[in-house]
């Protein structure tokens, strides 16, 4: 049954931050006009969490109304200095897409809304969410590694906390609720940005619309592949009802190749997709840079030194692996910006270059340019660094190592997962790069191009093919920067230069983590910024294209104009995936707990009723106050990566000693690794040195379920005076330990 008092509760509490946001966003990001406001609910958090983050260390409590506080000196000093109503009401649409957006995800997470540890990382992301409600204060005690912080991103989670505290909803409601608001965010926020940029050509509207397809709905190519390739038994609708939605995440071998309807619809709560709105709002703020003449030079100095950093510190907390990216944009938007960098204070730089001589590099660092988007861009980094400094401090991972690809993704592989895009910019970037070509032309170029590079380099192929996109686009904009240019590219040229530039990247390094995943995590959390890179820009190309503005040429036939009807095949092989996913949550078949006949938010619904003695047990630990030490069995060694295991501390934010194996890859592993090992000397080893681990770790609750039956054995701590029941049922005992009494 659905909470619908929890839902309006917790709506009511997005839409009012959102609408105090929005007002506020119309200061710094005027130039925006009424796509301004969409970024309203992501500029509000960004200031209650960013006041909550440092305060919180205080208390989290007063950090929020401090935070608060904050937003509404902000909104109210916006009202009284800009004339803000007009463009306000021209902005209300986003906040109707908003809602629409929320109610989408959360009707069909209603149909799945499972916290189950077997379809993905939710117990993290629950323990996360759990252990920040728990808390008093910041840095929250890490529930697999009890006594220490979460070293770890945890700024999503955080904020996530943060409604929660605002809507007073528990956590079982809240995790979904959160999923819901931070994909509707999403939306929202590539509507905004991709009206924004789009209003330049006179296409905001439709690259709007385009943005939220592109971000928020549409899929790779993969699934329309898949459906094609399979023999026909059945009408059209039926085939794509019989769409599996899982593969189109998988389409890199060895990779994974997700993008937000997926991701969200999933349901994991991962860092990149609750950090997603946040980037967005970063890379508007870069376009109101971007746009803005460069006699403003104290507004474009607030916004890259102000605005800037500390949006892009605020998203290192909710995910790292963002800030290089956001870094790389900072340079790009910098350098091809028409208001030159050197403006911004570094006139001495204007010169300071020999200049003589043709090479394309003194034409490169000649005008200063480069010089002084690179200083500006250390100096954002340095500031975005401070601004998260709580972060950095407790809880960066260390460990890490930057290692080089020795096996690189198939172009075939590259082209089905970027493929969507890349018939939207190829041709776009190539009519403006040698604008006396016809489409026909420059298309027969490409495919003759890709087919013999596959052909001689098949092993560097996505490499040379994406590296020689990158080349293009850099031209584009280059020659878009000359007075006598003839064919304009705006910011979603950046955009798209950014997206190949990761792209290339991603096939050449990774970062070498402690988990020795290879480069897994690096391709995984790069392409999700590359989907929204590419997304945004292709919206905006999409847009052009449909309001008969500047955009690509198509030929006709016979007169009739054949741009519309590309951009419905585009629309129709990208948007199968979603049909398709959406029948599949909504049909009931094939999934172990899909509550069609009755939905529900509650994450744990599942869990009581699979293992009722279990959630009996936890529910009474979860009521405990505080965070006491727990001891339970090591998420390791036990069944599959994915397994229910360590469920007393996931679901209730009471640490444990030693939970997932995931520690490994967040902090030194051979200090998670002597942890298990000593949970194994308190279950297996003489009560001498029971007694000095569970004084050495401050344990004070024991969880003697079936899997510590099933790794140690029973009747453990049967005559310990050190050890009490204080919970018992069939399934589980769970033990107090009074510390007075432990002897070694």
């Amino acid at each position: 049954m659905i909470p619908l008092d929890a839902v309006v509760g917790w709506l009511v509490v997005c839409l009012v931050l959102g609408l105090a946001g929005g007002l506020m966003a119309l200061g710094p990001l005027a130039s925006l006009g009424r796509y301004a406001p969409a970024f309203g609910l992501p500029a509000a958090l960004f200031v209650v969490g960013s006041v909550a983050l440092w305060i919180g260390h205080r208390s989290i409590t007063a950090g929020l109304v401090a935070g608060l506080a904050v937003l509404g000196l902000a909104t109210v000093v916006t009202a009284r200095r800009t004339d803000w109503r007009d463009r306000f009401r021209a902005g209300l649409a986003a906040y109707g897409l908003f809602v629409l957006a929320f109610c989408f995800m959360l009707a069909l997470r209603a149909f799945d809304p499972a916290v189950d540890p077997a379809s993905g990382e939710k117990f993290l992301d629950f323990g996360l969410l759990r252990a920040h409600l728990r808390a008093t204060a910041l840095p929250a005690e890490d529930t697999w590694f009890a006594g220490e912080p979460f070293s770890y991103y945890y700024g999503g989670q955080f904020t996530a906390s943060l409604l929660a505290r605002l809507a007073d909803t528990p956590a079982r409601f809240a995790y979904n609720l959160s999923l819901a608001t931070f994909y509707a965010s999403l939306v929202t926020a590539a509507y905004g940005l991709a009206g924004a940029i789009g209003r330049r050509w006179d296409a905001g509207h439709a690259a709007a619309l385009a943005g939220v397809f592109f971000v928020g709905f549409a899929s790779n190519l993969s699934p329309v592949v898949r459906l094609l390739s399979s023999p026909v038994d059945g009408s059209p609708a039926a085939a794509v009802a019989g769409l599996d939605y899982w593969p189109a995440s998988r389409v890199v071998p060895g990779m994974i190749t997700e993008f937000p309807l997926f991701a969200y619809l999933n349901g994991d709560v991962h860092a990149h997709m609750l950090a997603a709105p946040f980037s967005l709002l970063t890379v508007a703020c870069l376009y109101a840079y971007f746009g803005t003449p460069d006699e403003r030079r104290r507004y474009r100095q607030g916004v890259v030194f102000g605005l800037v950093p500390s949006i892009a510190g605020f998203v290192t907390v909710a995910h790292a692996w963002s800030f290089p990216i956001l870094l790389g944009i900072v340079w790009l938007t910098l350098y091809f910006a028409p208001a030159s960098p050197v403006s911004l204070g570094f006139d001495r730089f204007r010169g300071s270059i020999p200049t003589s001589g043709d090479a394309p590099v003194v034409g490169f660092l000649g005008d200063g340019r480069a010089l002084a988007a690179t200083v500006a861009t250390g100096i954002v980094a340095l500031l975005a660094v401070g601004w998260s400094l709580p972060f950095w401090s407790v809880s960066a991972t260390t460990g890490l190592s930057i290692a080089v690809v020795t096996t690189r993704s198939p172009l075939g592989s590259l082209l089905l997962v970027h493929g969507p895009f890349l018939a939207v910019l190829v041709p776009y970037l190539l009519v403006r790069l040698t604008p006396e070509t016809g489409v026909r032309t420059s298309a027969g170029i490409v495919v003759a191009a890709v087919a013999m590079v596959n052909y001689l380099l098949s092993g560097f192929a996505g490499v040379v093919v994406f590296a020689i996109l990158v080349l293009v686009a850099w031209f584009v904009l280059q020659r878009a920067r000359r007075p006598d240019a003839d064919a304009a590219v705006g910011y979603e040229g950046v955009l798209a230069l950014a997206g190949f530039g990761l792209v290339v990247l991603v096939e050449l390094v990774y970062l070498n983590e402690p988990t020795r995943i290879g480069r897994v995590n690096t391709f995984f959390k790069t392409y999700a910024e590359v989907w929204l890179l590419f997304g945004i820009a292709a919206a905006v190309v999409v847009g052009r294209v449909l309001a008969d503005g500047d955009g690509v040429s198509l030929p006709g036939i016979g007169g009739f104009d054949l741009r519309p009807v590309a951009v419905a095949l585009l629309v129709l092989s990208t948007g199968i995936y979603g049909v398709a996913a959406v029948i599949e949550w909504t049909d009931g078949d094939d999934e172990p707990h899909n509550s069609v006949d009755n939905p529900t938010l509650d994450a744990l619904s599942f869990a009581r009723d699979r293992y009722p003695e279990r959630m009996a047990a936890i529910s009474w630990l979860d009521e405990r106050s505080g965070t006491p030490t727990l001891l339970s069995a090591p998420g390791s060694g036990i069944g599959p990566d994915y397994y229910w295991v360590n469920a007393p501390s996931s679901l209730t934010g009471v640490p444990t000693v030693a939970g997932w194996a995931h520690e490994v890859g967040f902090r030194d592993p051979d200090a998670y690794w002597r942890r298990v090992e000593d949970v194994g000397v308190v279950f297996d080893g003489s009560r001498s040195d029971r007694h000095r681990l569970l004084d050495r770790y401050g344990v004070r609750y024991v969880y003697y379920g079936p899997e510590e039956r099933t790794r140690y054995g029973t009747d453990r701590f049967d005559g310990d005076p050190a050890t009490e029941p204080v919970f018992e049922n069939d399934a589980v005992t769970i033990y107090r330990v009074n510390q007075s009494t432990l002897r070694y």
